[in-house]
């Protein structure tokens, strides 16, 4: 089982397909994409949903440029609010977007780390990738998908076979990142 995350989409639909491609040619029967927010229009989840693999499933945490929050909701059946919970692998996840200002979302996140309830903490919403370790949470961030104010177009996979957590610049195919991830507890 793999959990695909990706953040801040924009509408960059290139980006988008190019990603579904990535998804369908990955050859896993079942897995999850979770998406962490900025989708922005109707039309980009409505493609997202419709194009993912069949038992994939989607999980959407709403961010502050996503305009239809009602529409939005009807097309996907898990679309919230932030915060989210979820298991991911057996592990706790605390899911958000983020909050006003870079630095306050990174606040924020790192916050919740810091509390070792969780053993991952997902956010977007600053367009920057980041894999770390704080306490016995590990905190991570896909970047951007649509490579808006960034010099990459990233998302995140976390693989339940190994327990690694990776980050993968979508256009070369590269990881970037990637470690090992574990319970806290």
């Amino acid at each position: 089982m793999k959990f695909f995350i990706v953040s801040d989409t924009h509408d960059n639909i290139d980006a988008v397909k190019r990603f579904l491609d990535v998804l369908k040619s990955s050859f896993i029967s079942s897995g999850f994409l979770i998406h962490l927010g900025d989708i922005v229009s109707p039309f980009t989840l409505k493609l997202i949903s419709e194009s993912l693999p069949p038992k994939f499933n989607l999980k959407v945490v709403l961010g502050n440029n996503d305009g239809d929050k009602v529409l939005l909701s009807r097309i996907a059946k898990e679309v919230y609010d932030q915060p989210e919970e979820a298991d991911l692998c057996g592990l706790k996840a605390f899911l958000l977007h983020g909050f006003k200002s870079v630095e306050l979302t990174e606040k924020i996140a790192y916050g919740v780390a810091c509390g070792g309830y969780y053993d991952v903490v997902l956010y977007g919403h600053t367009h920057r990738f980041k894999i770390e370790k704080i306490r016995n949470s590990y905190l991570i961030n896909p970047g951007t998908l649509s490579g808006y104010l960034a010099s990459r177009k990233t998302y995140g996979i976390i693989d339940c076979e190994d327990l690694t957590a990776s980050i993968t610049d979508l256009e070369s195919g590269e990881r970037i990142l990637s470690t090992k991830i574990a319970a806290g507890r």
